[in-house]
């Protein structure tokens, strides 16, 4: 190993007790700190391999050197990426001498069943073998590096439908005909690669062999430097979304982009709207797929004379579409960690949820983690605060017999249109661990530029790692900090309290369940309490139904102020005026003059066309 990654890497470890041999022994472990008791020299790194771990049970992290430098925000990509280049032993490939030159009909009638022509087959170089199977050729500077051949028929139970030429240089295939400065788009298999060329798509590259091997990516590293945009169209199934998140992953410094239908694969896809209507149009929707492609996405020393004063005129905040709840804390701003707690039912969520509703409607791009609504349960209960009870319908609900509000399906379109490229969910049905939201909000900081972060809650969170709940939950509140510094982002966090204890109603910030750093690393804490009926029976709290209290705010000073809010059980909308009840988002805006007609017809008669 370079020792500069080393070197980079020791001075942010801090106190250095000794060096063993070939280990540097730290006082502290930058992950645990020594623990409850600060056990100190219990972290090691290896001088020559940069493999880290700490010593202590409780903790016992270990890794490489690249994750300790992104622990620390040490920036060594361009580092790794050289050693990874110069540090390989160089593989040796053999050159190929037997050419297939052929292109026979037997090829050419297999491909044009996947409506692939002969054309676009001599232009990618298809042949065919003595033997009758498909060869595809993959040619880089006009030298043929890599072989792959595959059978013009259905596999029978056993046999390979695919294979390689032995010990060639797996590269990717259709690389000397894409040109620089252009989209790159890398597909799974050379039926899709062909499928994007029958499409006068350019720049179109498959990998060579399966989804879990990147040697290509290695291989043609500073081949694809030269593009600054790439587009990953991986199958639709499992190995194929696990070559996606694998492949941006991989390519994670890049501006990356993902197609995605409801096709296996392009050329499934390409076959199907063929079939049904025509190849002109399947060929249409093709490139639109790929035009619609989505994007996915330090120096801790300083002399103080040196460092720049903040200019507080840019210093930008977000509001938070509560004119009292502004007064008080100004807003909302870019490298604050906030946690909202309350006891189950408070309303927390609902809240959290309209205010992020009012700051999307401003521009404020927002990515949300919700641990226990479904996407779709998160997209209604948005959709009612967004519509308010003016463009609201219902339902009757035999069983409760009464009527439910729902978002007015004639809407839908306007909604959608509304939240697109606005706010984005984490997309997983699985039990979410730390990490991957972490990678997800990571990634789309730097793709998408988003600045505002909610996470829904802390307990549905698979919090990994060594140690007892309220370590993992330290470290873990630690790097939502440095994330929200990192990237001047404002990350919100949903932190459930404990068990009330006997005759406690209201929640404190003493009340979170779990560690104490939570709320002592937070830059703000507010809990959301639930009047109950008790309560609003008090004239002060007469008619309102839920209250906010300010416990902790670093910013402004503010501590335990209280506001009252009303609440809309029909729009899910909380407000403390009439304006923030009636509130219209813009996209109410675009509404055409005939879907107004069409409303208020229904208004007037009560016939309302619901999707049930």
């Amino acid at each position: 190993m370079d020792h500069k990654h080393l070197n980079k890497i020791i001075p942010y470890l801090g106190e250095i007790s000794s060096e063993k041999g070939e280990e540097i022994i730290a006082k502290y472990c930058p992950f645990c700190k020594g623990g409850q008791h600060h056990d100190k020299n219990t972290f090691a790194i290896n001088r020559t391999t940069g493999a880290y771990n700490c010593k202590r049970g409780k903790c016992n992290e270990s890794g490489s050197i690249y994750q300790l430098a992104e622990f620390l925000r040490v920036d060594i990509e361009e580092d790794r990426a050289t050693y990874f280049r110069e540090s390989k032993q160089k593989k040796t490939y053999k050159k190929i001498e037997n050419r297939h030159e052929t292109l026979s009909k037997s090829t050419i009638a297999y491909f044009k069943l996947r409506m692939i022509s002969e054309e676009t087959l001599r232009k990618a170089r298809v042949t065919t073998d003595n033997r009758g199977n498909i060869v595809f050729n993959y040619y880089h500077d006009g030298n043929l590096e890599f072989v792959k051949y595959k059978l013009p028929r259905q596999a029978q139970k056993g046999e390979a439908k695919s294979w390689r030429e032995a010990d060639t240089k797996p590269i990717l295939y259709g690389m000397d005909e894409c040109i620089p400065g252009k989209p790159l788009v890398i597909v799974e298999g050379e039926p899709d690669k062909l499928t994007l060329d029958e499409c006068n798509i350019e720049n179109a590259v498959s990998i060579p062999s399966g989804t879990e091997d990147f040697t290509w990516l290695d291989l043609t590293w500073e081949w694809l430097e030269k593009f600054d945009e790439i587009i990953i169209w991986s199958d639709n199934d499992l190995a194929g979304k696990g070559f996606q998140q694998e492949a941006i992953s991989r390519l994670s410094d890049w501006k990356i982009k993902v197609v995605h239908t409801e096709y296996k694969d392009s050329n499934q896809m390409l076959v199907t709207i063929a079939q049904a209507e025509g190849l002109e149009r399947a060929k249409e929707e093709i490139r639109k797929a790929v035009k619609n492609a989505k994007t996915i996405k330090k120096e801790f020393l300083s002399d103080l004379a040196d460092v720049r004063r903040k200019d507080y005129r840019s210093d930008k905040a977000i509001s938070t579409g509560y004119t009292e709840l502004d007064d008080l804390i100004g807003g909302m701003y870019g490298g604050q960690l906030i946690i909202w707690t309350g006891f189950n039912g408070s309303g927390k969520s609902t809240f959290l949820s309209n205010l992020l509703l009012n700051g999307i409607d401003k521009g404020n791009r927002t990515f949300v983690y919700s641990g226990e609504l479904s996407k779709s349960e998160f997209k209604e209960w948005m959709d009612l605060q967004a519509s308010g009870s003016e463009n609201l319908t219902n339902y009757y609900c035999s069983v409760k017999r009464q009527d439910i509000p729902i978002p007015d399906p004639r809407y839908y379109d306007y909604l959608d249109n509304f939240y697109r490229d606005r706010i984005y969910l984490f997309d997983t049905d699985d039990y979410a661990t730390d990490k991957k939201i972490l990678e997800a909000m990571s990634y789309m900081a730097k793709r998408e530029g988003i600045k505002v972060f909610a996470i829904d809650n802390l307990m549905t969170m698979n919090i990994t790692g060594n140690g007892e709940i309220n370590e993992k939950q330290g470290k873990l509140i630690l790097k939502l900090k440095q994330f929200a510094r990192t990237f001047n982002a404002v990350v919100h966090l949903v932190a459930h309290p404990r068990k009330p204890g006997p005759g406690q109603r209201r929640v404190d910030k003493y009340s979170i369940s779990g560690t104490a750093d939570i709320t002592n690393l937070a830059d703000r804490v507010i809990g959301f309490h639930r009047l109950n009926a008790d309560e609003r029976t008090k004239e002060e709290y007469s008619g309102y139904n839920n209250l906010l209290t300010i416990f902790k705010d670093r910013k402004f000073g503010v501590y335990d102020e209280e506001i009252l809010f009303y609440f809309d059980y029909f729009s899910k909308r909380y407000y403390t005026n009439d304006f923030e009840k009636e509130r219209k988002y813009s996209w109410t805006n675009n509404i055409t003059n005939q879907d107004k007609i069409i409303k208020d017809f229904h208004d007037v008669t009560g016939k309302v066309s619901v999707p049930f």
